[in-house]
């Protein structure tokens, strides 16, 4: 009891015990925030690679695919532990928009819709066919269930005149002033304009985001009754996604022949829209259903370029997957369509036989895809199903197929990002070494101060090891004192790091560290897990009983009568 009672007395006694608990503390909160928001960032480069390609990849290293694939997809399906597959086909292309004038060498990929979204997260990453919908729900419906449609209407006829308000009071108060360059505070003002600008802006997308709304609202039946958000949900967003061009597309042509009549969907980063410091993305209204020339080469099996092809489609949609290199390059368009352009469907041969369809992957989905060994499974049984198939198929050799998972088809990119996750980490934990060192030498002073206790507790029966325990049990104590206030203090930090980002240090002192211009998240990571907290605070712990061990020990083997002697 008495080491308890002396330790808390040096705890409250001492003030220079404040500077090992203030370090304890900074470097506590400091590793759980950098942590969190690199282990959040990983988390969504992992996912959005994850919903891009599935969990198991067959593909060809052969830029002209593999043919049979009818085959080989017929007997992945049947393997237990797959739920869903769908076919690809990968080519290089040129994009043109004749009335913008704009061309970009892009890479095109041929999917079926309908069996892409139930491998992948395709269908979550369009905006007019799912995106908007929801915001639709989010804005107008989530007010109160169950609701008419007569009431939605009202509700987004509210939404929309309370943002054309907002709107136009910022957009009234967008005089700029001259501001002389000479001045000391013109840097302040200038900033402040931005600030104003950029206020705007926000409340003009929320303006469009609410046209758009009451344009799906108005939509629905007259007679709809919606009971609940899913039956919303299910009433405005397409049960699956589509190439065909909505009924509304024909106005933007003169007549039907005009119209093309196959739909391509576009990477939202591609450079037709302009995305803004919040990572909002403004749509010209122009841009969908723009009709647009798609050229691509096809490849022979004997690794040739033959004639480019051409085909027109009209944008109907944008895809963002979160993956840069995805979205700021790809455009997709129907398989069946790309398959006749690159000359990779089945075709007759003049010598009598027939050529085989040919697509370059198969993405798979397994059933148990939340684990990792069972995705490992997955892949084993597939890869045997592909040597069996490759066996049987001896033109399929040339295609040169092989098996990976998701982890393995996206490696190179994910590994990046936790190569710099942990190499931050390791950093961060060198410098918090301060906090053992800084431990050490309070606790060396306190022992040198605290030479005649010492020996007063050892004259009265204390021995070394009960000495020594004093000061462990104090070291433990201050990096409790420590670890409690930067517990709270990095978890608050990391639940409002976008807050604080948006409306402290850009609003007040014009510093933007997170510009979602050139990051791909419009928000900053804010996940926080307990396992990770709880490793800080034990790793504090143990840094304490570190920076206390040393003096502890030179504690616990003074002599009590030289101690008692000690001035």
């Amino acid at each position: 009891m008495y080491k308890l009672f002396l330790c808390i007395r040096y705890l409250t006694r001492k003030g220079i015990v404040i500077f090992p608990v203030l370090a304890v503390w900074l470097c506590v909160m400091m590793l759980i925030i950098v942590n969190s928001i690199m282990t959040g960032f990983v988390n969504r480069v992992r996912s959005a690679g994850h919903g891009l390609v599935g969990d198991v990849v067959v593909s060809s290293i052969s830029p002209a695919g593999f043919p049979d694939y009818q085959q080989l997809q017929k007997r992945i399906d049947a393997l237990p532990q797959v739920r869903a597959s769908s076919p690809v086909i990968v080519a290089l292309g040129l994009l043109n928009l004749p009335d913008y004038e704009y061309t970009k060498l892009v890479v095109v990929l041929g999917i079926d819709p309908k069996s892409q979204s139930k491998v992948t997260n395709f269908d979550h990453g369009l905006y007019w066919q799912y995106k908007a919908p929801l915001h639709a729900v989010e804005d107008i419906g989530d007010q109160g269930y169950p609701v008419r449609q007569s009431q939605l209407v009202k509700r987004a006829v509210a939404f929309l005149n309370v943002a054309e308000k907002n709107e136009k009071r910022l957009r009234d108060g967008l005089a700029m002033e001259p501001i002389p360059s000479s001045a000391w505070f013109a840097a302040i003002r200038r900033h402040w304009q931005v600030v104003r600008r950029e206020d705007w802006q926000a409340a003009l997308h929320k303006l469009d985001r609410a046209q758009r709304d009451l344009a799906f609202i108005t939509g629905l039946p007259k007679n709809g009754f919606y009971k609940n958000r899913a039956a919303l949900i299910k009433a405005l967003v397409p049960a699956e996604p589509s190439f065909t061009p909505p009924p509304e597309a024909a106005a933007s042509y003169a007549s039907a022949a005009d119209e093309p009549s196959n739909g391509c969907i576009v990477g939202v980063d591609l450079g037709l829209y302009e995305k803004n410091r919040f990572g909002q993305y403004n749509r010209p209204p122009g841009i969908r259903f723009t009709p647009a020339i798609l050229t691509v080469s096809p490849i022979t099996l004997r690794a040739t370029v033959a004639q480019p092809q051409a085909g027109r489609f009209q944008i109907v949609d944008d895809s963002r997957t979160r993956v840069f290199t995805a979205d700021s390059r790809q455009i997709y368009v129907p398989f069946k369509v790309l398959q006749k352009l690159t000359f990779m469907q089945q075709q007759d041969l003049l010598s009598g036989g027939v050529q085989p369809a040919r697509c370059s992957e198969l993405q798979i989905r397994v059933k148990n895809d939340a684990s990792a060994a069972a995705v490992n499974q997955a892949r084993d049984a597939i890869a045997r199903v592909v040597s069996a198939f490759v066996h049987q198929h001896p033109e399929a050799q040339i295609a040169g197929l092989q098996t990976q998972t998701w982890v393995q088809e996206q490696a190179q990119y994910i590994k990046a990002v936790d190569n710099e996750r942990n190499m931050i980490l390791f950093l961060l934990g060198l410098v918090s070494l301060v906090v053992v060192v800084v431990i050490f030498l309070i606790f060396y002073m306190l022992v040198r101060d605290k030479t005649r206790d010492i020996g007063i507790i050892k004259a009265i029966g204390g021995g070394e090891w009960g000495v020594a325990s004093i000061f462990l049990l104090y070291g433990l104590l201050i990096s409790a004192a420590g670890a409690a206030p930067g517990v709270l203090c990095g978890v608050l930090f990391v639940l409002h790091d976008n807050w604080i980002h948006d409306h402290i240090l850009w609003r007040w002192f014009g510093i933007s560290i997170w510009n979602r211009k050139v990051y791909i998240f419009s928000h900053i990571p804010d996940q926080v897990t307990a396992s990770a907290v709880v490793i800080m605070v034990i790793s504090a712990m143990a840094a304490g009983l570190l920076g206390a061990l040393l003096p502890a020990i030179k504690a616990a083997r003074q002599d009590p009568v030289e101690a008692l002697r000690y001035e």
